[in-house]
């Protein structure tokens, strides 16, 4: 399903801990079984996608 938003620019928003989440905003570059690739503003990040709670994104 993640493999469906390649190129697309989305909001991620991460379950970091029980205390606090966080969100990442940028184009996805590559998804895999395990992480994805974003690449932000000023940088590219790689997520787990464990951690992943929820992904916006418009179609």
């Amino acid at each position: 399903m993640l493999n469906d938003l390649n190129g697309k620019e989305a909001t991620i928003s991460l379950e970091l801990s029980a205390w606090g989440n966080s969100e990442v905003t940028g184009k996805i570059l590559d998804v895999s079984d395990d992480w994805v690739k974003i690449q932000c503003k000023k940088s590219i990040e790689l997520i787990a996608t464990s951690t992943i709670k929820k992904v916006s994104y418009k179609s």
